[in-house]
């Protein structure tokens, strides 16, 4: 135990402490729990109590919690259990050597009972931030105890039903409305001894937090007197009971894991109930019998009638200045009671725990773990067939699609065949032809996607309620995005998944919500003031604000959909659009029109469906029959790549810096660039990944150099071909210059080979990128996804996987050399990157300063400032 370990917890809370959230929540807790009870604490350690810590009471808890008995370990996989358990016996053995273990008392369950909430309380509470305009609400209630399993899922559908989508009762209130009170409601039950109810109110106009706070509970009561929409009900219970069964498909390990560790924490000893903890279906089945008075029972026993806890989030810039203003006269104050002669003690006590710190693993513990054989790992296999058959398969799934339907259909559609009970169908459309003036729609245009009125073309027309009500009867879930695994921004994506025996009707859907859907003020107004309201929040936040500053510096104003998305970008655009909106609607909406009709344009459209294709009637045939079919007047358009539509600054970084105060944090971020790889298959792309992989993994170098000594919470590295640039960020720092120059004296000392790669850590670096692989396909779904995305998207061959692992089993410690000089040092040179940081005001000096000093001459900017007008 060191110093250091200190600095890197202070170094998060520090990022996080005083956040809305993190204020809000804490003073939750807080009301909710008396002194004494565990729940009540700041998991992470408030920055008050850290700097009075010390290493005994840290080796003391280690000592009474850490302890075997104390301890539950979930494997979930492919195991081989005999090498398991020859691995376990050991640890075992050695564990039973040491006799008896002392007694006692297990956490949670043998500590101070929770007491109950005997009245209702409502407070305000302060966050630091100069924007006041936007807060937030939350509302907690004691709930029931964690092994009420049949309570807490009727609660959870309780909730959905409640603020799932657009036409729940709380969201119809105060969401979809034409001055939203708010932009999101959530509900989120803790696993706690006696699970604790939240509810949040996201994005609250600060004027109305009180007007929002009176309405809640009357709109419940309403619920409770005039009872449930049963119909409803079924169809909330029944989508989510699909859900549940898609998320054992798609995430089983983790469904299984959580069940586990909280029957560990809180059950019985022998296990014995955690066999309920897996009765989800009989469970669905019970509540699916629910009467609407046992679901007005619920909703009093719990909400209505049970004590609760309402907190006012209000941002404050008195309060921002009065924390910085206070941080500094608290080290002022701190210099000066220490006095020279102990911060110099201090200082080489300091440099002993470094040194401690830089004290290398031995290598023997390293090479005691025995290196797996990878190719004995097997991949998932994904059959893939195209609606036009091509060379590159010949399998029965294209022979299955070449016997289907006599009409081909006039679209790129890829077909990955797995085993699933359901078919999802995705649709990614090139933007690459919409103009610069139309471009800045795009983020209302995808967020009214699905909730918009329609009129098909059979002459029904519904409102957008029962477009939405219908979709929910129909689809397991649907959604939208830009690009694909974060990456080709250039297209937009459509998401329905549905039971595999509505296959036809999720393509009619796409259909019917592609081209008949209708464009009306009145909800393009609500879209667009929630978009609005939505960006305060987000400007709170260092890590994405410096990105998006960056991005500004970046890509093309003109082409990109990364500058036209951005926030700064649409902070500008969103209120010039609802002051049309209410001036010439009309102009609005035959601009979304024109927006449209380029998207659907059949050469912009690549499909994927991922399902059983061998069970599907019809796979084909059901897009002739019931999708829109235009022929195409032009090829195929090629997917655009973000290296296509950079500045000159993101084609050639250098001497390109802001810095940016952010009065709502305390650390400091910041994101570096610089030229990199800009080929998918790249001789390059193994030894780099391996590279970075060494460098930032855990107890790897920058682990050591840069969090181990409390520089950083964290920082990382990305190659990102698609954009031709290699990145490397600092995350949650007390200085981003210290962290950036440690990082930086680490990356000069491996290239002058004044420091060295060891073999163990190559060995490990690889591992890390090829668990990285393998589970990045690690389910069926996953492994589908990945398939389009590397033959569609990045035009790689089909078995790439296989042949990106021997690539990074070939990586050799010059290889790592050549990397580094060719990529990373460019990163930390002023000439070849570019930079933004995002700051507390009361360190933007000397960041600044810092930088200053290796060549980086960083623009002072506040944000409003970034875009320039028009």
């Amino acid at each position: 135990m060191n110093l250091f370990c200190y600095k890197v917890v202070y170094s998060e809370m520090q990022g996080r402490q005083n956040t809305g959230d993190s204020r809000i929540y804490l003073q939750a807790q807080r009301l909710m729990y008396p002194e004494g009870i565990g729940y009540r604490s700041e998991t992470g350690g408030l920055m008050e109590c850290i700097r009075k810590l010390n290493v005994d009471k840290i080796r003391n808890y280690h000592r009474d919690y850490y302890r075997p008995d104390n301890l539950c370990l979930v494997i979930t996989g492919k195991v081989p259990h005999d090498k398991l358990l020859a691995t376990l016996g050991p640890l075992d053995e050695r564990i039973a050597s040491k006799g008896p273990l002392s007694s006692y008392k297990r956490p949670w369950v043998e500590s101070s009972p929770v007491p109950p909430i005997t009245k209702s309380i409502e407070q305000v509470v302060e966050f630091p931030d100069e924007d006041e305009s936007i807060g937030q609400i939350m509302i907690s209630w004691q709930g029931p105890k964690v092994n009420e399993h049949l309570d807490l899922m009727a609660l959870e559908i309780l909730h959905k039903y409640l603020s799932d989508s657009a036409i729940s009762v709380l969201q119809k209130e105060f969401v979809e409305i034409e001055e939203p009170l708010c932009t999101s409601i959530s509900f989120n039950i803790s696993q706690h001894i006696r699970a604790p109810i939240l509810v949040e109110f996201s994005n609250v106009p600060t004027e109305e937090l009180n007007e929002l706070s009176s309405r809640i509970f009357p709109v419940l009561e309403r619920v409770a007197k005039e009872g449930f929409d049963m119909n409803r009900m079924k169809t909330v219970i029944y989508r989510d009971k699909l859900k549940t069964l898609n998320y054992v498909e798609t995430n089983p390990q983790s469904g299984f894991a959580i069940a586990c560790i909280t029957d560990f924490i809180y059950g019985k000893k022998n296990g014995e109930e955690l066999e309920k903890a897996f009765k989800d279906l009989e469970y669905y089945d019970e509540v699916a019998k629910f009467t609407n008075e046992q679901w007005v029972g619920y909703l009093r026993k719990y909400y209505l009638d049970n004590p609760h806890i309402t907190l006012l989030g209000k941002p404050s810039a008195a309060f921002a200045k009065s924390l910085a203003e206070d941080e500094k006269k608290r080290v002022e104050t701190q210099i000066e009671e220490l006095g020279s002669d102990k911060l110099k003690e201090l200082d080489n006590l300091l440099e002993e725990a470094k040194n401690k710190n830089e004290v290398p693993v031995p290598p023997e513990i390293i090479e005691g773990f025995p290196i797996p054989q990878v190719e004995h790992i097997p991949l998932i296999s994904v059959v893939t067939g195209r609606n036009q058959p091509i060379l590159l398969f010949d399998n029965p799934v294209q022979d299955y699609l070449n016997q289907d339907s006599k009409v081909e259909p006039p679209y790129f559609i890829q077909y990955d065949h797995i085993r699933s009970s359901f078919v999802s169908i995705s649709i990614l459309i090139s933007t690459t032809a919409v103009p610069a003036e139309l471009r800045p729609y795009l983020e209302i245009f995808l967020d009214s996607f699905y909730s918009l009125p329609l009129n098909r073309p059979d002459g029904t027309k519904l409102t957008y309620e029962e477009v939405i009500k219908e979709l929910n009867e129909d689809t397991v879930h649907y959604n939208y995005g830009l690009g694909a695994s974060g990456a080709f921004e250039d297209l937009i994506s459509f998401n329905i998944k549905v039971e595999a025996s509505k296959y036809a009707k999720a393509i009619q859907w796409l259909r019917d919500l592609l081209w008949y859907t209708e464009f009306t003020s009145e909800r393009l107004k609500i879209i667009a003031s929630k978009l609005l309201n939505d960006i305060p929040a987000n400007k709170r936040d260092g890590n994405k604000m410096a990105s998006a500053v960056l991005r500004t510096v970046l890509f093309d104003p003109v082409k990109s959909n990364q500058y036209a998305l951005n926030i700064l970008c649409q902070e500008r655009f969103l209120p010039e659009a609802l002051k049309r909106l209410e001036e010439t609607p009309e102009k609005v909406v035959e601009d979304l029109l024109r927006f449209r009709n380029i998207l659907t344009r059949p050469e912009n459209f690549r499909i994927h469906v991922v399902g059983d294709i061998l069970k599907l009637k019809d796979p084909k045939g059901a897009w002739v029959e019931n999708f829109l079919n235009i022929e195409p007047e032009n090829p195929l358009v090629p997917v655009r790549l973000a290296q296509e539509v950079l500045t000159e600054f993101g084609k050639n970084p250098g001497h390109k810096g802001y810095i940016v105060s952010l009065p709502a944090i305390e650390s400091t971020f910041s994101i570096h660039c610089a030229k990199g790889i800009t080929a998918f298959d790249s001789p390059d792309l193994a030894p780099l990944l391996v590279l970075c992989e060494l460098l930032q993994t855990m107890e790897g170098v920058f682990w050591r150099m840069i969090r181990g000594q409390g520089l950083a919470y964290s920082v990382w590295l990305q190659a990102s071909v698609e954009a031709g640039l290699v990145y490397f960020a600092i995350y949650r720092s007390p200085d981003a210059f210290k962290a950036f120059d440690q990082a930086r004296k680490v990356i000069s000392d491996l290239s002058q080979k004044t420091a060295e790669f060891d073999l163990p850590s190559l060995e490990g670096a690889k591992s890390g990128v090829i668990y990285s692989i393998i589970s990045s396909e690690k389910t069926m779904a996953m492994a589908a996804t990945k398939s389009f995305i590397s033959i569609v998207l990045k035009n790689l061959p089909p078995n790439h996987s296989h042949e990106m692992i021997k690539q990074v089993q070939a990586v050799t410690v010059d290889d790592l050399h050549r990397m580094l000089n060719k990529y990373l040092t460019n990163l930390f040179l002023a000439e070849t990157s570019n930079v933004v940081v995002a700051s507390a005001p009361g360190k933007v000096k000397d960041v600044q300063g810092g930088f200053a000093k290796h060549g980086f001459h960083l623009e002072n900017k506040g944000l409003d400032n970034i875009i320039k007008l028009e």
